[in-house]
């Protein structure tokens, strides 16, 4: 894991810039942060946050030309009134009580720096100095202070803003005093020009550098109206030449810090959804009152993108936006921290890898693959919690194992279709496989593959058992003639065209036919929403061909779009995040009061289990009751079940599942304790036996650190009263 490959992952992310108005401000004023307090009334620390921005807000409210306006999204997005920053900004001058200056603790430092100039610019950069204790000396050929601002009318207030700001700081002013070369300031150990526009620059303006502010002359910097730029980005320039100084100062070196305060950024806007168009509010006199500057400043949108954070349960949980998880990842990475240290060890494995947060983002962020590269990474490293996801490996296991089946049909060696019905659908309800099957049979003498697509491991980030997986799939495909696989699960056939892209799939409902239908189908229900699983996310088809076969069972489907959010099932969250599980499942329950149609078995079982009326399509199209949620043991039977009338069907020999030692234990469970079996994915035959048939200890495993088996934990006698 390297840095740029977890960082690529969040690269497009802006949740947390500041918004295209503050893009536009040369001061850099957070905007969202100054208005949210005024629009609260707080009036005096809205003053705080201007105060320290532009250093002068009374010279600011008066002369800026407001570019934060032209950015403001309300008139560039919503093409509505913009919000009155520089109304705000002087209302914000006459309501706030307290103006004192801030007071910085800091040690004095013995540096000598003179500012050539008491304009504007050449006091902002006096101040920024000083407020760093250095000791600073300004120069000026006039009488006075203010360069030219002193023609203003208003110069009086600004004169009050200076003497307020300087009043806690000390600093050397020496008037009519005419700098006519820089041998004259030999004495400082570095010097500030800001002499004004057309002002004298001893020649150094030529080899002046914007990025940093710095001359030919390394003990020299240029800022102000000097370099060629307006009032307001020459003031704020005194922030970028006070620092290049001060890292001179300090090291000797100029060191550019990095700005990634890109201009152009002020064109990135969020989604605004259904934001209310709001006219801007017009003052009933000469400026607002304090209640028409509230309302005006509650006009401001607060724009950043948290359209990720908004529509993802697991984001808003841990409140962390995608660059911290990003950083989190790649800690975690570079340490090596064990399980109980590790930052995101829980919010890696709590990720149901939806891709939710993907579709949502303009920017095409999507967490899904960070979080599967943390995933990769904590498991070839051996800091991981196999407690987690073994369970889901020992099922895999099973599902390519004892319960896998191939054939193609009847007398031939191979086909041109053949079924894939996933390991989940047959072990929910076997008849859901066996009748879909004798369909496709029917109508194309499609073969059978019954098998896992590997999901499990590619969860588990164990990419040395998903690669060994796909190895053994394709070789059941090649041996089955290169088939186009029937799929009943769109995860499956997502991870089939992920990483098997040469294996053709099709969606089982959009083969299906009124011909799969009984003539005397009675449906159960009137009205009902399809529930369209996180991986049907881009499938159009296959949505479709779900709604066609729902009308043709006469269901009249509701509006309802489950929108791509999972139903709580995927990436091993069960284990990993039980309260996010169970929180993500209510809120999908919530969405709507009709039934639930589904066509994944795995969104059929969470639903149900959790008390929703919810039909899996299949019922519905083959006239089957709906069965109740089986238990993990059921699954595991069921899976045999299908291998034996599969084998059946396709005049394969007599199949009959091998009894284990312990099969013939009885066992009684009330129905409390197994319910609590269940959350725990605890099967029956872990307890009669410590192993579901898989061919996997659920407790053992490779320790790929160590390179050694992991120590199984002791087995302890079990009772159930």
């Amino acid at each position: 894991m390297n840095r740029e490959e977890v960082f690529a992952y969040t690269a497009g992310c802006y949740n947390g810039e500041p918004a295209s108005c503050s893009f536009a401000c040369p001061f850099r004023l957070d905007l969202r942060s100054f208005l949210k307090k005024a629009a609260r009334g707080r009036w005096d620390a809205a003053y705080k946050e201007l105060q320290s921005a532009v250093l002068f807000p009374s010279v600011v409210a008066a002369l800026c030309p407001r570019p934060c306006e032209d950015a403001c999204q309300r008139y560039t997005v919503l093409g509505s009134d913009p919000v009155a920053v520089g109304r705000l900004e002087r209302a914000c001058l006459s309501f706030a009580g307290k103006k004192d200056p801030t007071a910085y603790p800091i040690p004095p430092k013995s540096e000598r720096v003179a500012v050539v100039g008491a304009g504007p610019a050449g006091l902002s950069a006096a101040l920024l100095l000083a407020q760093k204790q250095f000791q600073v000396t300004v120069f000026d050929q006039q009488a006075s202070r203010g360069g030219s601002l002193r023609s203003h009318p208003d110069f009086a207030g600004f004169d009050e803003d200076f003497s307020l700001a300087f009043s806690a700081l000390s600093v050397e002013f020496q008037f009519g005093v005419r700098i006519n070369a820089l041998s004259e300031l030999r004495e400082f150990d570095a010097i500030l020009l800001a002499t004004g526009a057309a002002g004298e620059h001893f020649g150094l303006l030529d080899a002046w550098s914007n990025d940093s502010c710095a001359t030919a002359n390394p003990r020299v910097f240029l800022t102000g109206r000097l370099t060629g730029l307006p009032l307001m980005e020459g003031m704020a320039l005194g922030v970028k030449a006070v620092r290049s100084a001060e890292a001179f100062l300090q090291s000797g070196n100029l060191y550019l810090m990095p700005d990634d305060w890109d201009s152009d950024k002020r064109k990135r806007y969020p989604p605004h959804g259904d934001e209310a168009d709001l006219p801007g509010v017009i003052p009933a006199g000469e400026a607002y009152t304090k209640e028409e500057a509230q309302k005006e400043a509650e006009r401001c949108m607060l724009c950043d993108c948290t359209a990720c954070m908004e529509s993802c349960e697991l984001l808003i949980r841990y409140r962390k936006k995608p660059p911290r998880i990003g950083n989190d990842v790649f800690m975690d990475g570079q340490s090596r921290n064990s399980v109980s240290s590790a930052s995101i060890t829980r919010q890696t494995w709590s990720c149901n890898l939806c891709g939710n947060c993907g579709t949502k983002c303009a920017e095409g962020v999507d967490l899904r693959g960070l979080f599967q590269l943390s995933r990769s990474a904590r498991v070839e490293s051996g800091y991981y919690p196999p407690a987690i996801h073994n369970v889901w490996l020992e099922d895999m296991a099973f599902a390519a194992g004892e319960a896998s089946f191939a054939s193609a049909w009847a007398g031939q060696g191979q086909c041109e279709y053949a079924f894939f019905p996933g390991c989940r659908l047959g072990a929910s309800d076997p008849a859901w496989v066996t009748r879909s099957a004798s369909f496709l049979a029917e109508k194309q003498k499609a073969g059978v593959l019954l098998n896992c697509c590997g999901a499990p491991a590619y969860w588990a980030g164990d990419d040395e058992t998903f690669r060994r997986h796909l190895a053994e799939l394709r070789a059941l495909w090649l041996g089955l003639g290169k088939p186009k696989l029937v799929t009943a699960c769109v995860t499956c056939e997502r991870m089939f065209a992920q990483f098997l892209p040469d294996i053709p799939t099709v969606s089982l409902y959009e083969m299906l036919s009124k011909d799969a239908f009984p003539t005397d189908l009675r449906s159960p229900v009137g009205r009902a929403a399809v529930y369209d699983p996180c991986a049907a996310t881009g499938k159009a088809l296959v949505k479709d061909a779900v709604r066609r076969l729902a009308a043709d069972c006469g269901i009249a489907v509701s509006d309802y779009q489950s929108g791509g959010k999972c139903c709580g099932f995927g990436g091993h969250m069960q284990l990993a995040n039980p309260l996010l599980y169970d929180s993500i499942t209510k809120n999908r329950i919530a969405e709507t009061s009709d039934p639930f149609i589904v066509y994944c078995a795995n969104c059929r079982d969470v639903f149900l289990s959790q008390g929703k009326e919810c039909f899996h399509i299949l019922d519905l199209i083959y006239g089957l009751p709906s069965q109740a949620v089986p238990t993990l043991e059921e699954k595991r039977i069921h899976r045999l079940v299908v291998k034996k009338e599969l084998a059946a069907i396709y005049g394969k020999d007599f199949y009959e599942p091998e009894e284990k030692p312990w099969d013939r234990l009885c066992v009684r469970v009330l129905p409390e304790v197994q319910q609590k079996m269940e959350g725990l994915l605890i099967s029956l035959s872990h307890i009669r036996g410590g192993d579901s048939g898989g061919g996997q200890k659920r407790r053992g495993g490779i320790n790929k650190k160590k390179k050694k088996p992991n120590r199984p934990f002791k087995k302890k006698k079990i009772y159930f009263f």
